[in-house]
């Protein structure tokens, strides 16, 4: 049996109004639970174990809320940081401290409303302009070895003196 890509649209179409109806099924009769739960709990003789039970579940729901918060922004500024590293593209700073206070920079720059309109690597390139020892040299030299003047130095060939 061969379907065509209309019937098989219209199947997976169904399915998923399906599996949507199902789901949202389930949210509610969690939801009626829950409601119901709360209803008791208030509706309950009152007492001092009921009262701290109160205060206990209002206390949890406080701190889930705030741990969301926190999560979120923390998520919204991890985007943030990537996006602003992005716009370095490949400079290479001297350290994770100039690294860091660059970063910390930019985000001031784009929650600032005078800098509305500008991306990171518009803030970025204005921050590092005309600036020195922030970026790594590319050519950096290498160390060289000593001339043989250590009190470890082989070489005990004598020097001629020409005089």
């Amino acid at each position: 049996m061969k379907l065509s890509k209309d019937d098989i649209k219209g199947i997976l179409a169904e399915s998923g109004k399906i599996v949507t109806t199902e789901t949202d099924k389930v949210k509610d009769e969690y939801k009626k639970t829950i409601d119901d739960l709360k209803k008791q709990v208030e509706n309950a003789p009152s007492s001092t174990e009921i009262e701290n039970l109160k205060n206990t579940i209002a206390d949890m729901e406080a701190k889930e809320e705030q741990r969301k918060a926190e999560e979120k922004a923390k998520k919204e500024d991890e985007a943030l940081t990537n996006n602003i590293i992005s716009a370095f593209g490949d400079k290479q700073f001297i350290n994770e401290y100039t690294k860091n206070a660059i970063i910390s920079d930019i985000k001031k720059g784009l929650k600032d409303e005078s800098n509305s309109g500008k991306s990171a690597k518009d803030l970025f390139e204005e921050i590092t302009k005309d600036k020195s020892d922030i970026f790594a040299n590319p050519n950096k030299v290498p160390d060289m070895a000593g001339m043989g003047d250590s009190e470890t130095d082989t070489n005990k060939k004598d020097m001629p003196i020409i005089w």
